[in-house]
């Protein structure tokens, strides 16, 4: 029966069966050994009593390895037999092999295809479906296959197929593949043409792999690389023993050396590096460590130092085992000398370089703990430029920036390499000597400094002497810390200004009460501007050659509410140190025009005279101010003479086309002071001036004093020669008057005549026929 015998099949596994077929139970007979074929794979063999075409048709069905008709021989039946052997064998190797071949295959996540140009059908087995994105891969045609290869990709394909099934030659392609769902592969192929029929092309028979994530990879990788080429910060990749196995374009520029140079080599010994914490290797070297950064200086291959920020990571691979260091280096040069630069700025003055008065605090600071410690004495000079103002607003302020410049240059030039000089405001310096012994030590070295700042400075085509006054403080008789000594130095040195200027001043006690004096003139004037606190009083001007009145000097004064009456004398180097000088000379030309206004109307002859200071001679606005002036007060432009100390030429940059625009409208200009300054004849000569004023300590003195009578002389021929007028101030005795008669001055001002007074006295005066009858007794004078 077949049940019995399928289990004695299992339990013998004979090498063959020989299997009797009987016409009744064909049907049977198949199915049983289609079931020991598919169960034990054991070969049968089939023994029927005829050949016919059911017989053949049930050894077809049954897959059966061969048919033997009864009767045989017995040599027959052998035979059959063995062949039946045979070709098992052969079967089971067969299938053997292809069973390892499909293991090979899907091992290697690989797919088998075939491309048969005659049919022009394109086959797929095993794992290619997948790699089609295909639940099955049935044969399609070719041009349904070449459709979905990216365009980019389709004539390449083509190609290396008809090659390969014409020639025999190999093809190997990587190319693009859109699959059922849409998505994207790459695939590469590999391909060999096997010769068919004679005159037949090569069927391509090959095997395919989906290199998708590969080729992402790669794409990564491209990526990558562009990035660590066009990184500016230098990448480098280092083996577990810290050796150099890559770097970028960016760290050969940053550090000079080449690639090749670099291989092999250690960082830290190839850059010199010098870090702020402990090398980072030791740590990184830990599974658990994560990213390390510090600040560390390096060297580039010409020597150069460099600061770079260092940042090193560990890479390891999926087991944990250091494989790789990367290290990145951001040069950070550039900042820190920014951050160098803005430090200099925040402690040095922007034009000269010295320190300011922020590092100046923090180095008296220090001075002064250090001479407390040791029990020693320290100084501290405060040094002011005499008359800047007036050179900085005259020449411009370019001139004032260059001789500052120049100032410094001159003070660190004459200190020694310890000592401090300091710029704490727009002309003030100060001096910290390092260390000295005594007084006299520091009193030497401001005389020094005395002398060298008075040497003449060349401002372009300028040649300007200036000079300085010097207080000096001493620490700890003048201040037991830096705001005391500081104050007390800044006190001897409006003490020197106030002697004279040009010289040094020890602070003493008194001082104090000098200072708070000054500080109490210059807030009173600012208030006295604003309050009206300040009238003037009016001078006659009087012609030699008649006695008449030919005009009147307008002269300020302060009537201080608990002081009474106050001189220029007290206040005007004050307000020109604070400022205070321009406002007030402005007030002085409107009041002085206003209030004379109707006087001039009524005396066409006569003129009136306004001091102006060189910082309003130096305002580009200063002929407008004196156009408005003459517009609303209506005094006519030639009954006003503006004038100007002869100090104030030197410092004006091109006077001669500042004058020439005053005369345009219509003004006289006068030197005042003239002879106690350093104005060449040359420049007299060639500029736009019609009176000259022959200052009062040239004529104090005379006719007594020959030297004295000697200048007015020179004065006198001077002028004539020059077509200008003079007018002597300070007369106050007849000799005087008789003096200056004989020597052609054409007018005189003093206390002969009148003092200063206000204007109310000053009509009254006018008022008289003959004011001063008695000295000149040859004349019956006519008041105009």
């Amino acid at each position: 029966r077949g049940e019995t015998a399928l289990r004695q099949a299992g339990r013998l596994h004979p090498d063959l069966i020989l299997m009797s077929m009987r016409p009744a139970g064909g049907a049977r007979c198949v199915a049983l050994a289609q079931a020991v074929r598919d169960l034990y794979r054991i070969p049968v063999v089939f023994l029927a009593s005829d050949a016919g075409e059911e017989t053949l048709e049930r050894v077809h069905a049954a897959h059966v390895y061969g048919l033997v008709i009864r009767p045989c021989k017995r040599r027959e039946l052998h035979a059959a037999l063995q062949m039946a052997l045979a070709r098992h064998r052969a079967d089971a190797l067969r299938e053997h092999t292809d069973t390892r071949l499909a293991l090979a295959l899907e091992a290697a996540e690989l797919g088998a295809w075939s491309w048969d140009p005659g049919t022009g059908q394109v086959a797929a087995e095993g794992r290619a479906g997948a790699i089609f994105g295909e639940p099955s891969a049935p044969p399609v045609s070719s041009p349904v296959f070449l459709q979905r290869v990216h365009p980019a990709d389709r004539a390449g394909l083509r190609q290396a197929l008809e090659r390969a099934a014409q020639g025999g030659h190999p093809a190997a392609r990587r190319f693009r593949y859109r699959r059922l769902d849409g998505s994207q592969a790459w695939i590469e192929a590999h391909g060999q043409g096997f010769a068919g029929e004679p005159g037949s092309p090569a069927t391509v028979v090959g095997v395919l792999k989906d290199i998708t994530e590969q080729a992402r990879m790669q794409e990564r990788l491209r990526q990558a690389s562009a990035v660590f080429d066009s990184m500016t910060d230098a990448v480098l990749i280092l083996d577990p023993q810290c050796r150099i196995h890559a770097v970028n374009a960016a760290f050969s520029a940053m550090t000079g050396f080449a690639s090749d140079a670099a291989a092999g080599a250690q960082p830290d010994a190839l850059l010199h590096t010098a870090r702020r914490s402990d090398s980072p290797w030791d740590l990184l070297r830990q599974p658990e460590a994560g990213p390390w950064q510090t600040e560390g200086s390096f060297r580039r291959s010409n020597g150069e130092a460099f600061s770079a920020l260092e940042r090193v990571s560990a890479v390891r691979d999926p087991e944990g085992v250091l494989t790789h260091y990367v290290m990145v280096l951001s040069d950070i040069s550039a900042l820190r000398r920014a951050e160098a630069q803005l430090k200099h700025v925040a402690h040095h003055d922007p034009l000269t370089g010295l320190p300011n008065r922020l590092l100046f605090n923090d180095r008296l600071d220090t001075l002064i703990s250090g001479a407390r410690r040791r029990g020693r004495p320290a100084a501290l000079l405060s040094i002011d430029l005499d008359g800047f103002k007036v050179i900085n607003d005259t020449l411009g302020h370019a001139s004032g920036d260059r001789m500052l410049q120049a100032i410094a240059g001159r003070l660190a030039g004459a200190l020694r390499p310890r000592d401090i000089a300091a710029r704490i405001g727009g002309d003030e310096f100060v001096v910290i000597p390092a260390r000295i012994e005594s007084a006299a030590e520091a009193m030497d070295l401001a005389a020094r400094l005395l002398q060298v700042l008075g040497l003449p400075i060349e401002l372009g085509a300028e040649r300007i002497t200036v000079t300085a006054s010097i207080g000096l403080a001493l620490y700890p008789d003048h201040g037991a810390d830096c705001h005391a000594l500081l104050r007390a130095a800044d006190t001897a040195m409006y003490n020197a200004k106030s002697l004279g200027r040009n010289r040094v001043s020890v602070y003493t006690p008194d001082m104090a009460g000098h200072a708070a004096e000054r500080l109490g003139i210059e807030q009173g004037l600012r208030r006295a501007l604003e309050s009206s606190g300040l009238m003037l009083h009016y001078q006659p001007l009087v012609a030699l050659n008649d006695g008449q009145i030919a005009g009147v000097e307008a002269l300020l004064r302060w009537e201080h509410p608990e002081q009474g009456l106050i001189t220029p004398e007290r206040f005007i180097g004050i307000a020109e140190e604070s400022g205070l000088i321009e406002p007030l000379g402005r007030w002085v030309l409107q009041t002085a025009c206003a209030q004379m206004a109707p006087v001039l109307r009524a005396r066409p002859g006569l003129r009136l005279s306004v001091n102006v200071s060189a910082r309003q001679l130096g305002r580009p606005q200063f002929e407008q101010s004196v156009r408005e002036v003459l517009r609303d007060t209506g005094v006519r432009a030639g009954q006003l003479e503006l004038e100007i100390t002869e100090s104030t030429l030197q410092v004006i940059e091109d006077s001669r086309t500042l004058l020439s625009a005053l005369k345009s409208l219509g003004l006289h200009v006068a030197i005042d002071d003239f002879g106690t300054g350093f104005s060449s004849l040359s420049v007299i000569k060639h500029l736009p001036i019609d009176r000259l004023k022959i200052d009062r300590s040239f004529v104090r003195d005379i006719p007594g004093d020959a030297n004295d009578v000697a200048i007015v002389e020179t004065i006198s021929t001077l002028s004539h020669t020059l077509g200008l007028n003079i007018t002597a101030e300070g007369v106050e005795t007849c000799p005087q008057l008789d003096l200056l008669t004989r020597l052609g001055c054409h007018e005189a001002q003093g206390y002969l005549f009148s003092r200063p007074q206000s204007l109310e006295a000053l009509h009254a005066l006018m008022a008289l026929r003959s004011p001063w009858g008695a000295l000149f007794p040859g004349e019956a004078p006519r008041l105009h």
